[in-house]
């Protein structure tokens, strides 16, 4: 069965789920709280940790399990289902980023929308694409019409950002990593280099991705018998020194975060524009920018919301993530900053979707920061009035099939849970849907746990498995599925448009 497809072809049609009444304990079935609460009790004995559990009937809207849900605790990559409720309110599920190429006198100029799925790998290979297939069509759509040179500089507008790549609360010792990845006004390949060598003849050849003339690779790394190279960036992210050894020949490609996305764009898309035979007379220029002389649209790339949605929703893709909240906030001649889009979402969360502003707070779209809080309860409103969006639940991963719960509740729960990952250490979450036999979102849920996330003979992830094992055989042992209560949720004031 394609349960994704299920799942989408209900939500369609039934129009269902809005929050309701869920202010009391519900004690059908008693046993399924008292079966959690054990599992909390005994991971708590074990680790000392703090535990909270919150689940809600989607048919009526009454509390099954309710264990601390009002406590604010920090919820990792589970910060990423806040992000998503408020561009889906901001920007809407059929939304989609605009990046315009043109030529302005003698330049060409791209500005930038916050797309952060250009030149993704894995939204390429599902196309049967290549990773340079859009700028391989802006370069067709110069040659279209009739230009083989660009007489000025190629500008790269990527002010509708405003910066600093990196956010503050990020760990500084981790910013190489792929999970740390800068984010910018343009994007290119998750804002990575991906690289990996070839042991022959006793030396190593580097490969890397994205491929560019205009960077200068120094390859230091010698054949040793230890396997331990390094990476650095010159200041303006051009030119990269590989340093270290390496044993053998490595089968995978490591993704080193760049230092300068702009310019990663910058250099990869003039190399492009060099193979299709278009020169360039001037300089690659990254900067806000004001057009000189007559403006004439090249090209326009339109990629829409849910794409970047499910990388960041399904993958956990960080910077998807924080993309999506920064152009959440940019708008009205405005550039988005993380401060300002830190409060645009609590003012979101809190008018549009009436959450306690005490058990939640925003310091970035991804979780990476450790300042982000959020209680189970929070979590499970959210998911509540996201189960009406078919854009969310498609991005959410599929125990057992795929992103990053395919390795999770395989056998009879295979498909039967939607949910969100979170992991950092000390914090382990789950939060999403679990599905009735139909396909049907029956039941929503959120486990988080700060502290120890292993302890005895049971980890944290080990206890949201059998929490989530037990919620699938409650809603087995409902009988025939049960239609969802209609309700209409109540006015809330739109949300204002960004402030300064």
């Amino acid at each position: 069965m394609d349960v994704v497809r299920v799942v989408l072809t209900f939500l369609l049609s039934w129009a269902t789920c809005a929050p309701g009444r869920a202010d009391e304990p519900s004690s059908r079935p008693a046993s399924i709280s008292a079966r959690i609460a054990a599992l909390v009790g005994r991971f708590r004995a074990e680790t000392g940790s703090a535990v909270g559990v919150h689940v809600i009937d989607l048919t009526d809207g009454s509390v099954l399990c309710d264990i601390q849900s009002a406590r604010p605790l920090s919820p990792a990559s589970n910060q990423k289902i806040l992000t998503a409720a408020v561009a889906l309110k901001r920007l809407g599920p059929d939304f989609h980023f605009r990046t315009t190429i043109t030529l302005a006198g003698r330049d060409l100029v791209v500005r930038g929308d916050g797309d952060p799925t250009t030149g993704d790998a894995r939204l390429a290979s599902a196309r049967n694409e290549t990773i340079y297939a859009a700028m391989d069509r802006w370069a067709a759509a110069l040659k279209r019409a009739g230009v083989r040179r660009i007489k000025g500089n190629l500008l790269i507008d990527a002010s509708i950002f405003q910066g600093p790549f990196v956010h503050p609360d990020w760990p500084t010792r981790q910013l190489q990593r792929w999970y740390a990845a800068p984010v910018a006004g343009v994007n290119f390949n998750d804002n990575c280099m991906d690289i990996r060598f070839v042991v022959a003849h006793g030396r190593a050849r580097a490969v890397i991705r994205p491929l560019s003339r205009y960077i200068l690779v120094d390859n230091k790394v010698k054949v040793g018998r230890r396997h331990l190279w390094h990476c650095r960036f010159d200041q303006a992210g051009t030119s990269v020194t590989l340093t270290g050894t390496v044993r053998r020949t490595t089968p995978d490609a490591l993704p080193v975060a760049v230092p300068d996305p702009p310019a990663l764009f910058g250099c990869v898309l003039a190399d492009r524009l060099a193979r299709a035979g278009i020169g360039l007379a001037g300089r690659i220029v990254v900067g806000a920018t004001r057009p000189v002389g007559p403006v004439r649209l090249i090209a326009e790339e339109r990629t829409p919301l849910a794409d970047a949605l499910r990388r960041a929703e399904k993958d956990s893709l960080n910077m998807m993530a924080e993309c999506i909240l920064l152009r959440s906030a940019a708008g009205e001649g405005r550039a988005a900053s993380w401060q300002r889009a830190a409060r645009l979402a609590r003012t979101v969360l809190i008018e549009d979707y009436g959450l306690d502003g005490g058990q939640f707070s925003v310091s970035d779209g991804s979780g990476l920061s450790r300042k982000n809080r959020a209680s189970p309860a929070v979590l499970t409103r959210l998911l509540r009035a996201l189960v009406k969006e078919p854009t969310f639940v498609r991005s959410l991963a599929v125990a057992g099939t795929d992103g990053s719960m395919r390795r999770r509740l395989r056998g009879p729960c295979r498909g039967r849970v939607l949910a969100k990952t979170g992991s950092l250490a000390g914090i382990s979450a789950l939060s999403g849907y679990v599905l009735d036999r139909a396909g049907r979102p029956a039941l929503t849920f959120s486990v988080l746990t700060n502290g120890r996330t292993y302890g005895g003979g049971l980890s944290a992830k080990v206890m949201e498995d059998r929490i989530c094992r037990l919620l699938v055989r409650a809603v087995d042992a409902r009988g025939p599925a049960r239609p969802a209560a209609v309700t209409t949720p109540p006015g809330r004031r739109r949300s204002p448009r960004p402030g300064p």
